[in-house]
């Protein structure tokens, strides 16, 4: 019985991921949630299924505008690293590649880009609460 008690409190952990919450963009990306020190900070990343998003997931930093589509994944991204430039970074949903930082200019003059429409992170899970 002792096991099964342990068995079941480590499930129930794992399964809740310590505050950690995720919503679905396009193809296997997800945005995550994690709030650190209760919901006194909160940050958001960019992870896709299958890779661990340590490090500040595929963009390696942190979100704080967002916009999507079945193609393209738009992000305006505090990088991790302090060294690397913060800015709008574009990730292709089919091959994985990102480019950027992109200047606010192409934003507007791109077809592709200027279609769309970004938001804060904490929007995207007030829009499409579970």
């Amino acid at each position: 019985m002792p096991r099964f008690i342990l068995v079941t409190a480590l499930t129930i952990v794992i399964v809740s991921g310590c505050g950690q919450s995720h919503r679905q963009l396009s193809g296997r990306y997800y945005l995550e949630r994690f709030d650190e020190n209760g919901a006194f900070y909160t940050v958001y990343y960019v992870g896709a299924r299958g890779k661990p998003v340590n490090g500040g997931g595929v963009f390696d930093g942190t979100v704080q505008e967002i916009g999507w589509n079945k193609d393209w994944i738009l992000a305006h991204v505090r990088r991790i690293y302090r060294g690397d430039p913060d800015g709008w970074y574009l990730l292709n949903v089919k091959t994985g590649q990102i480019t950027g930082p992109l200047q606010s200019s192409e934003l507007k003059t791109n077809p592709a880009l200027s279609n769309i429409k970004t938001i804060e992170p904490a929007a995207v899970f007030a829009a499409f609460k579970l």
